[in-house]
This record gives C-alpha cells, sequence and structure tokens, in this order.
C-alpha cells in the first residue's frame, strides 16, 4: 500500500493510515462485525479489511480519493475535515457524472464511507441504485448454454476445462476459487460428497493433504455437492492429479457466474418446501434474527427460507436476499 508515496499529500497520509489501522486478516468477520454494531456502530460492518484482494480494491480507489483531493481540495488535510465539508459526496457525485454504472459508484461510495467510518447514505443519499434485474452477465445463461460450452470444451480436447466445468455445476464455485481448487479438497462424508475451501485460515483443514482455498472474505466453508453428480464427481476425482489444481486457468468466455447460477437453483429446488406447506407463522433463524420461514421478494415471490440459507451457506453468502435477487432469477 502505497498511497502516500503515490500521492504525497497528508490527506493521502490519513486515507493509508486509516486502511493500515483496518486491517484485520485471520480474525472472525462475523464475530467483530457483531461487535461492532453493540458497541453502536451504524455500519453493518466489523469496520476491518479481512482479504488480501479488499484490502487492494479499497487501497486503489483511496488513492483516486486521494488525487482527487489533490486536485480540486488540496488545503483538506484530515478525514474528518473532508466529511464535515462534505468532500467526500462531491468526489461520488464526480464518478457519478462520469456516467459510470450503478455497481461501480456503490463500490466507490463504500470505499469512502468505510475511509470516514459512515454510512454509504451519509456519503451520497441520491446515488443511483442498484437493480439485481438490471444485471446481464449471465441473464440469458441456461442449462442449454452451459451444456453447449461443455461441449464446445470436450469436442476440442480441453478436458482440464471441461471438468472444472462439471464441478462448478455441481459444487457452485466462484471463478477464483476454481482456478485453486484441487482433488484434495473433496471429501466423501456420511451425507454424501462435499467440497471444503480453507479461507484464509490454514488450521481449518478438514485432513491433513488438503489444499487451501483463498475465498471472497477470507471465509471458510463446507459446500454440498449435488448428489446426482457424485459419480461424475469421483471419475473427475480418479484423473487428476494430487496436489494440483484441477485447472489454474479458467477462459473468460466460459460463464462461472452463470454455472454457479444453475446450481443454486438445482440445490434450492433440491430442499425448498412446498409454500403451502411452510406453516405461515413459522419462523427461521437467520443472522440472529426471527424471521418468517415464508420469505417473499420484491416482486411478490413466495420463497422457503431455510432451503434459501442452506444454499447460501454453500454459496458462500450469509442472506435471504442476495440468493433471491443474484441466483435465482433462472426460476422465475
Amino acid at each position: 500500500m502505497n498511497i502516500y508515496n503515490n500521492v504525497h499529500t497528508p490527506f493521502a497520509k490519513a486515507c493509508e493510515d486509516r486502511l493500515l489501522s483496518s486491517i484485520g486478516k485471520n480474525v472472525s468477520k462475523h464475530r467483530a462485525r457483531a461487535e461492532a454494531v453493540q458497541n453502536g456502530s451504524k455500519r453493518q460492518s466489523s469496520g476491518l479489511l479481512h482479504a488480501d484482494t479488499t484490502i487492494d480494491n479499497y487501497a486503489k480507489i483511496a488513492q483516486k480519493y486521494a488525487v482527487w483531493m489533490k486536485e480540486n481540495h488540496p488545503d483538506c488535510r484530515r478525514l474528518l475535515i473532508a466529511h464535515k465539508r462534505h468532500y467526500d459526496r462531491e468526489f461520488v457525485q464526480s464518478i457519478i457524472d462520469e456516467g459510470r454504472k450503478p455497481a461501480t459508484i456503490k463500490t466507490y461510495t463504500a470505499d469512502v464511507a468505510f475511509l470516514h467510518n459512515c454510512t454509504m447514505r451519509e456519503v451520497h443519499s441520491e446515488r443511483p441504485v442498484v437493480c439485481a434485474q438490471d444485471a446481464t452477465r449471465c441473464r440469458t445463461f441456461s442449462e442449454d448454454e452451459y451444456n453447449r460450452q461443455l461441449a464446445r470444451r470436450t469436442s476440442k480436447g480441453q478436458s482440464a476445462i471441461a471438468d472444472i466445468m462439471q464441478i462448478c455445476r455441481m459444487a457452485g464455485l466462484r471463478k477464483d476459487e476454481a482456478q485453486q481448487i484441487r482433488r484434495e479438497n473433496f471429501l466423501h462424508t456420511q451425507d454424501g460428497w462435499v467440497c471444503h475451501v480453507t479461507g484464509s485460515n490454514k488450521s481449518h483443514r478438514l485432513r491433513q493433504d488438503e489444499s487451501v482455498v483463498h475465498t471472497k472474505g477470507g471465509r471458510e466453508r463446507t459446500i454440498e455437492i449435488v448428489p446426482r453428480y457424485e459419480n461424475i464427481l469421483q471419475e473427475i476425482l480418479a484423473r487428476a492429479e494430487p496436489g494440483t489444481p484441477i485447472c489454474s486457468q479458467i477462459p473468460d468466455r466460459v460463464n462461472i457466474h452463470g454455472i454457479r447460477a444453475l446450481y443454486a437453483a438445482e440445490l434450492y429446488l433440491l430442499y425448498a418446501r412446498q409454500i403451502e406447506q411452510i406453516p405461515p407463522n413459522e419462523r427461521t433463524r437467520e443472522n440472529g434474527k426471527d424471521r418468517p420461514s415464508r420469505y417473499v421478494d420484491h416482486q411478490g415471490k413466495v420463497w422457503d427460507r431455510r432451503a434459501l440459507l442452506r444454499v447460501s451457506a454453500s454459496l458462500g453468502h450469509n442472506r435471504s436476499e442476495v440468493v433471491v435477487q443474484n441466483y435465482l432469477w433462472v426460476l422465475r
């Protein structure tokens, strides 16, 4: 992190110091967040940066913020003054004026809010809202398209890519996780096959030869394998080299996020109850709160919250809303 060395202003130094003081590698994100909220934090966040990728991304935006401040408000030296004078809002507004996408604007706003230890609404309450239905990266992806991609890779003799596509279909891995996964990460339990990823905590290995897989946010998780693919999984693992990634380079044209959505939809259908079978007054525990087991999304569709949380755990999330908005569009 070289924000000050690159910008050479007191404000840049303040940004760098703020980020360096907030690094929380190997600290439980969920425990730290619960403690922060309990202590009165307005931000639903741990207030720490837990993963290398997060630190790098925040540092890049913080440096852009520092450069913008140097050009527009060179006399400002402190984060507190910048927030009081609404320079943070001006910066985000400049990103909006550039015509950036709502998701990009949200990322910049989140970074600036972190630097100022406030909420995104306090930075800019009128920024464009991110709508999941507007996302286009995989909305047209389907089972037919997956089969066409798989057949194409197989016909070209790209067996490693075909194998990792099938693994993603049965385990819903993210692309960066899929490029690290080895056969040692798969375990057969009394309930069937699972894929275990350690995250940033290497001590969480379930067996001695298990490979470390870096995950988003450094979170460990055990992924349920869709049962009907277990025979295919065993065939892939039998021909995989020990201690070596099954496929270390996945072409961008392979839509891993779309495959991940297919996995989420299939796993949900596997465990979801018919809505009429869910008692109207039944409650399910989510993020420490009792919530109705019948989850109603923004479009009025009703889902089984218990099944949503089971899917969410395998995907590496912890909220029903995220699963419905970003993955289960396949089922609409």
